[in-house]
Order: C-alpha cells, then sequence, then structure tokens
C-alpha cells in the first residue's frame, strides 16, 4: 500500500473515531451524567417578560407570578421593561405598569427584590453609544426614574452585545452606581471564554465586578452542540467568572436556559437547564472560594415549563 493510501486511510479512521466519539457523547451523555444529589445552596433569580409592565396581565396573572416566585424562592425577579432610545431614555417609561410590579412584590414578598431589566442596544437604529456621556447620563436617568419613582430596588444594565473591554459600558456602571449608590445594580453579560473569541476575559469581568453588586452571565446561545463541551463551557463561567469578581462585594449568577427556539446559537438537546444545571453543580465544585458565586437565573419565566421548574427545585432548592 502506498504512503499516500495509508495517510488516507488513518485520516478516515481518525474521522470514524471522531464521529463515533461525537454521537455517544450527543446519544448517551444524560446515561452516564446524573445531576449530582447535593443541593446548590444560593439565592436564584428570573428573567420576566414585559407584559407585566406594559399592564398585559390581569390580577389573576399577577396573583401566579407572585406565587410562582414564592414558590421556587425567587430571590432577584428581573422584570423587562424593554429597551431604551438612541439617546438613552426608555422608549415607554409605564409608571402604572412599574408601580404595579413593585408594589405586588413589596407587598407579598419582601425577600424578593424587584428589578428593573433595562436593554441597551450597541448596533442598529436604537443603538446608544456608551462612549457619549450625555446618553450615559440619560441612562443614569432612568435607573434614577425607574428606582426612585416606580419602586424597584434597582436595575440591571443589558448592554448587547458587550465587547470585550468596552469603556463606555465601565463608564455607565461607574456611574449609576456613584449617581444612586443605595440601589442593587446588576449587570447581563456575555460568557468568559478562553482567548476571549466573541465573549469577555478574566481581566474584564474583574473591572465590571468592581461597579455592580451582580453579575448575570447568559450562559446560552453558545454554538455549542455536544453535551460534554457545553457542561463544561457553563462549569468554566462559575470558575472564572467567580475568581474575576474575587475581591469585590459583586455576586455571580448564571443565566440558564429554558427557551425552545430552535437557532443555529441555541440547540436545545444540548443547550438546556439540564446541563447547565450539571455545568454549574461541577463549577461551584472546583471553586477555591465559593462564597462569590450566589445562584442561578432562568431565561425565561414564560419559557419555563413544569417539568423544568421541578428540574430546577430538586437542583436548587
Amino acid at each position: 500500500m502506498s504512503k499516500r493510501k495509508i495517510t488516507i486511510l488513518i485520516l478516515c479512521m481518525f474521522l470514524v473515531a471522531g464521529a463515533l466519539a461525537a454521537a455517544i457523547d450527543y446519544f448517551f451523555f444524560d446515561f452516564n451524567n446524573p445531576l449530582y444529589s447535593e443541593k446548590l445552596a444560593g439565592n436564584n433569580a428570573l428573567w420576566l417578560r414585559y407584559y407585566f409592565y406594559f399592564g398585559k396581565h390581569n390580577d389573576q396573572d399577577f396573583e401566579r407570578m407572585v406565587e410562582r416566585l414564592r414558590t421556587h424562592k425567587i430571590k432577584y425577579a428581573y422584570f423587562h421593561v424593554l429597551n431604551t432610545k438612541s439617546n438613552g431614555e426608555l422608549h415607554y417609561k409605564l409608571e402604572g405598569g412599574a408601580k404595579k410590579i413593585t408594589n405586588a412584590v413589596h407587598s407579598k414578598l419582601p425577600e424578593t427584590k424587584a428589578i428593573a431589566w433595562v436593554y441597551v442596544a450597541s448596533f442598529g437604529k436604537e443603538r446608544n453609544d456608551l462612549e457619549d456621556p450625555e446618553v450615559r447620563r440619560k441612562l443614569v436617568e432612568q435607573a434614577r426614574w425607574l428606582t426612585s419613582t416606580c419602586g424597584f430596588d434597582g436595575v440591571q444594565w443589558d448592554y448587547e452585545f458587550c465587547t470585550n473591554g468596552n469603556k463606555g459600558h465601565l463608564e455607565l456602571l461607574k456611574e449609576t452606581k456613584e449617581a444612586l449608590p443605595d440601589i442593587f445594580l446588576s449587570t447581563a453579560t456575555p460568557m468568559w471564554y478562553p482567548g476571549t473569541l466573541w465573549g469577555w476575559d478574566s481581566n474584564y469581568f474583574s473591572n465590571v465586578a468592581k461597579y455592580s453588586d451582580q453579575i448575570a452571565v447568559m450562559g446560552y446561545d453558545s454554538w455549542f452542540y455536544l453535551p460534554s463541551i457545553y457542561v463544561r463551557l457553563i462549569s468554566q463561567q462559575v470558575v472564572q467568572v467567580c475568581k474575576a469578581a474575587e475581591g469585590s462585594n459583586c455576586k455571580v449568577i448564571i443565566g440558564l436556559p429554558t427557551y425552545e427556539d430552535a437557532t443555529l446559537a441555541h440547540h436545545k438537546p444540548v443547550e438546556n437547564l439540564r446541563h447547565g444545571l450539571l455545568g454549574v453543580e461541577r463549577g461551584v465544585r472546583e471553586l477555591s472560594q465559593p462564597n462569590q458565586f450566589e445562584g442561578v437565573a432562568l431565561f425565561a419565566d414564560y419559557t419555563t415549563d413544569a417539568e423544568e421548574w421541578k428540574l430546577f427545585d430538586e437542583a436548587c432548592n
């Protein structure tokens, strides 16, 4: 047999072995990797749809929402107040809807924080240029209105997509904290990636932690198609982001998906709540100083079904 044919044969053997390993990982991962029986101690969170802010839910819907938060022991409820205009001002300033949210949470769930989840675009027609001090000033003004007038306990800046090292984003966090030192400041972030790829590195996470009370890592839309790789990715969010936040008062919470949307970035048989919880469990076990880790956050309230809530409670409550 010629040297060329031997090389081709060896290459084919490697490809077949790789395909077989991938198939075993994909189809038998859950069988070989059960969730641990030990509970994930922590304070957990939930992202909730803008319908509450917009008054699209009736009193019974609010009662069910409150009961859901109570039953599943949700510490942080992130209520979407939608997005901002390009000048940093909220598109919709709905004081009535906001106060109905905060009154319901504060009167019935004193241990739960109602957080205004604010989407700030980094691209497109509604792009907010965070290098512009006037845009940042307007954003801080919106945070003041949401907390002082509407009664939210804090805000979560969801600046998407925030590039690694973005200085304007850091300035927004710093200025928000300086202007409103008593509010709870959460930051929704991309994932940590080795070599950054399309996420953040440890140094930027450390800088963000200086000005935030909480980092909520969005652990989904990973583009990964094998369970073992996704689980490892999530475990490293816990390890690397908690390590980056050491020395600060910032806690780390890991966002996990419960949504069904099938996209190139999100493959639900791989990127799902069970695999996410397994990754978090493994990450917590690797932590040398677990006090920086706070819990998990489900994305989202309106996509989490009864089976997923059961899985969540078994692992976290």
